[in-house]
C-alpha cells in the first residue's frame, strides 16, 4: 500500500495535462478520446453487472495461474472478486473510449475475470469481435453466464491458460487491441507480447493493466518503455498503453488520468 501511495504521488508530479504533449496522435487520444462520454443505458448496465456481482456471496474455488491476488485466499466468494479484480468504474470507462474512438474490430482479452472490462469493450461498437480468454473454470463460467445478452453475440469466451491459448493461435487475422490483464508477471508479460507477435499489426493498441502491480511489473514497464519494439508508450498510472507504430519517433507519455 505504501509502495502505491508512493507511486502514485510520483505519477502526478510528472504526469501531463493536454497543454504538455506535442504529439498530433496523443493529444487526440488525451483531448478526445479520454473525454468521450459514456451512454446512460451502457453505463447502468454495467453498474448493475457489478452490483450483482458484489451482493454474490456464493463461494467458488479460483485457479490462479498468474501472479494470483496478494489479498484472497484461494476459494474466494464472487463478490471479493469482483471487489479486487473486476474493472473499477474509471479504468472500465477508459476501456470503452479507446474502443468507442478507436473502432477496433478484432480484440484479445487476456483475462476474462468476471467480464466487467469485456463487457465496457463490446458495448462500445457494433462491429467489433472480442475473444477473451480466462484460466480459472470457475470464473470463466460465472463471467460467460452473466455476460448481458445484448451484447453476447459479439464475444468468445474461451477457457484455457494465456501460454497454450496463444501458442496455439492459428489463422488468427492481426488484433486492432489487446487487452492484457491476469499474470502480473514480468516473465510472463514479456513471453505473451512475444507469442503475441505475429498478430500485432503497426496500429495495433496494446493495453496492459496493473503496471505498478509490483516492482517487479513496474520493472517490465519500464524497460518497455525504452524498447526498440514499440515507438509509443502512454502512462495512465493502473494501466499502461504501448504501440509498435513504427513510423513515427520514438515517444513516452506519462498522461494524467
Amino acid at each position: 500500500m505504501i509502495y502505491l501511495v508512493r507511486e502514485y504521488i510520483k505519477y502526478c508530479l510528472i504526469a501531463k495535462n493536454r497543454h504538455g504533449i506535442h504529439s498530433p496522435f496523443v493529444y487526440d487520444f488525451n483531448d478526445r478520446c479520454l473525454s468521450l462520454p459514456i451512454p446512460d443505458f451502457e453505463y447502468q448496465v454495467f453498474q448493475q453487472l457489478k452490483k450483482s456481482y458484489l451482493k454474490n456471496k456464493d463461494e467458488i474455488e479460483v485457479t490462479d495461474l498468474g501472479a494470483g491476488s496478494r489479498k484472497l485466499n484461494k476459494k474466494r466468494t464472487v463478490s471479493q472478486i469482483a471487489k479486487v479484480s473486476g474493472s473499477n468504474n474509471k479504468y472500465g470507462k477508459l476501456l470503452y473510449r479507446l474502443v468507442a474512438h478507436y473502432q477496433p474490430k478484432e480484440v484479445l482479452e487476456l483475462g476474462t475475470s468476471l467480464g466487467l472490462g469485456t463487457y465496457m469493450m463490446a458495448a462500445a461498437s457494433e462491429k467489433i469481435h472480442i475473444t477473451t480468454v480466462e484460466g480459472c473454470k470457475n470464473t470463466y463460467e460465472i463471467a460467460r453466464r452473466s455476460f448481458p445478452a445484448a451484447q453476447h453475440e459479439k464475444v468468445d469466451f474461451v477457457n484455457n491458460d494465456f501460454f497454450t491459448f496463444l501458442e496455439n493461435l492459428k489463422d488468427q487475422p492481426p488484433f486492432d487491441m489487446i487487452f492484457i490483464d491476469g499474470d502480473h508477471k514480468s516473465e510472463s508479460l514479456f513471453k505473451q507480447l512475444k507469442l503475441l507477435a505475429p498478430f500485432i499489426h503497426d496500429e495495433t493498441i496494446i493495453v496492459l493493466d496493473d503496471i505498478r502491480w509490483s516492482k517487479d511489473m513496474l520493472g517490465a514497464w519500464n524497460d518497455l518503455v525504452l524498447s526498440s519494439e514499440y515507438q509509443l508508450t502512454i502512462d495512465l498510472f493502473k494501466m499502461g498503453i504501448i504501440m509498435k507504430r513504427s513510423h513515427q519517433q520514438k515517444e513516452s507519455f506519462i498522461i494524467r488520468y
